[in-house]
């Protein structure tokens, strides 16, 4: 099957992909599976960025050190409170509220 064909079939049933049902369960994955993921890459990525900023000097060294890390530390922060919240809400049967 060309991509085109699997294109033209996920737009077509673009519908079940937002129910209610649906997105409950990619907040879920996202919060059980791929931030988990996302924090052990970003813990080997910013271990990488503290041994390179050794051998860097001022703004780099800074960037390295420090600039970095705590940006994808709070990147993933922020996701994971947000969906814990969302899971929360999800789970005491809240998830319609606006």
């Amino acid at each position: 099957m060309k991509i085109e064909a699997v294109k033209n079939e996920m737009m077509e049933h673009i519908g079940d992909f937002v129910r209610t049902e649906a997105k409950e369960n990619f907040v879920l994955w996202l919060k059980d599976k791929a931030l988990p993921a996302a924090r052990e890459v970003a813990a080997a990525y910013t271990a990488a960025l503290g041994k390179s900023a050794e051998s860097e000097t001022g703004w780099c060294r800074f960037r390295d050190r420090v600039f970095l890390p705590c940006a994808v530390d709070g990147f993933l922060w922020l996701c994971g409170k947000s969906l814990e919240s969302m899971a929360e809400k999800q789970e005491d049967g809240h998830g319609n509220d606006a």
